[in-house]
């Protein structure tokens, strides 16, 4: 999806140590310090993980929340341990894995392993406080490693449902619904983060991020855009429970 609608050019080295000194500084300074410092997608190139890492890991006012959702070049963003919330999908998950434990996760298949129990394993590895799995329309999880406790969230068949989320002038518009998953991801991530620094719970807000995120898939265009009674409907058909 980023190397498809995100190819940026390189960033030269000179560009890139005045990145990391305006984010250093940004963190460091509280009239400018912000309540979450976001870091998704692929970084482009010319920007290292090393270079991102040395940022996230001057931040000095502990109410800065560090949300991350990206797997390429992560290793050295994971060491420095100051990650709050990774949001992964599962194939990324397993990526991640095997790099630290070849033996039970290197060419495995999501279905094939708990993903509950990866995600909390990854999460107590690095020291990150909750680890919200997602797993395309299959069921997703959300660990707190903190309190060692999971949550499964079973999302609902958008297409059984179609004629009770879709209203009939789009039906008919579009004729036969395909599902369109582009920016679903960043969706989820967007509206989880906004929804928990106002204050939600990390279940709850982690579920209507799964709501927003489906119901983006049903607008054929363009990404990331979503109804918002929509992602109120999906919301109460999704399932949570506590594994």
């Amino acid at each position: 999806m980023t190397e498809m609608i995100g190819v940026s050019g390189s960033i030269d080295p000179l560009t890139e140590l005045q990145f990391v000194q305006k984010g250093i500084e940004m963190l460091q300074d509280p009239q400018s310090a912000p309540r979450a410092l976001a870091l998704c997608g692929t970084f482009p190139p010319g920007l290292s993980g090393q270079a991102v890492a040395k940022i996230i890991s001057h931040r000095t006012a502990a109410n800065i929340l560090v949300f991350v959702d990206a797997v390429k070049d992560i290793h050295p963003v994971l060491a420095t341990r100051c990650i709050d919330i990774l949001k992964v999908n599962s194939t990324e998950v397993l990526s991640i894995l095997s790099t630290v434990d070849s033996e039970n996760y290197t060419a495995r298949s999501p279905r094939h392993i708990d993903l509950a129990q990866a995600a909390m394993k990854l999460g107590t590895m690095f020291g990150i406080g909750i680890m919200a799995v997602t797993d395309g329309p299959s069921t997703a999880y959300l660990a707190d490693t903190k309190e060692n406790s999971c949550w499964a969230f079973q999302i609902p068949d958008l297409l059984a449902h179609r004629d009770h989320l879709v209203d009939e002038t789009t039906r008919n518009n579009f004729g036969h619904l395909l599902l369109n998953p582009l920016g679903a991801g960043d969706t989820c991530s967007a509206v989880m983060l906004n929804l928990y620094l106002e204050k939600l719970d990390i279940v709850e807000a982690f579920a209507q991020g799964l709501a927003a995120a489906s119901a983006s898939c049903l607008v054929p265009m363009p990404n990331c855009i979503f109804d918002l009674s929509t992602m109120h409907k999906i919301r109460k058909l999704i399932t949570v429970t506590k594994v």
